[in-house]
């Protein structure tokens, strides 16, 4: 999604912080994955949703939970008023204990989720072959997408014909799905040459869509 919630490639956010965003150090890390199984919040859409400035006053985890406590009101399984009443009695005692419930249909449902592995099928008629030059379309789509804009308008090469996969931005139910390429782009090409600052030239592997592509002799779609 074009927005604040999509910051790859913008500029005043400061260096990276990749430690931030792996989970496991904390144990609360690992019961927030566990809660947003349960409540189906594990999806980039639904991040999507918080409001820009609540978004950017939030760490990577704490969107996970604003994501869940969403979810969870949206489908009935708590409200507002209780999760507010809970934030004051946390606020006010860091070592509080939340109430603990046990359901074995929810520890099983989560447990299958974890375990639960599939591949994709292959790419159905791919326009594009592994060793084609590409370009990513200029483009503003306005519903949720997987294309950061600071590949857009750069050109790179077809490394693998990876699957066929739905779009996103679609509902599962409308089944609309493209061939999804994982294109080489060159760090020089999205960046500029930075070996002065001491960064070697290196290339990215990043899987985009059949409809983000276009050949590099095409007429560019629209503005970025």
């Amino acid at each position: 999604m074009d927005g604040i919630h999509d910051m790859g490639g913008m500029h005043g956010f400061g260096a990276v912080d990749a430690a931030a965003t792996e989970s496991g150090h904390e144990g609360w890390e690992s019961r927030l994955q566990a809660v947003a199984f349960i409540a189906g919040a594990i999806t980039r859409g639904g991040i999507e949703q918080i409001e820009p400035i609540r978004y950017l006053d939030s760490t990577y985890h704490e969107r996970w939970i604003l994501c869940a406590e969403d979810r969870a009101v949206g489908k009935g399984m708590t409200d507002s008023a209780t999760l507010e009443r809970w934030r004051e009695v946390f606020t006010a005692d860091r070592q509080a204990q939340p109430p603990r419930t046990e359901n074995a249909d929810n520890v099983a449902r989560v447990q299958a989720m974890i375990d639960k592995s599939f591949s994709l099928p292959p790419a159905e008629s791919p326009t594009f072959a592994v060793g084609d030059r590409v370009r990513v379309k200029r483009m503003r789509p306005e519903p949720h997408h997987r294309c950061p804009r600071y590949l857009r308008g750069v050109v790179g090469v077809v490394e693998k014909v990876a699957a066929q996969d739905y779009l996103p931005g679609t509902r599962f139910s409308q089944n609309l799905t493209e061939p999804v390429y994982t294109v080489r782009f060159g760090s020089v090409d999205l960046w500029g040459d930075r070996t002065e600052q001491g960064e070697p030239p290196y290339d990215l592997f990043i899987d985009q869509w059949q409809s983000y592509l276009e050949p590099p002799g095409a007429e560019p779609e629209g503005d970025q």
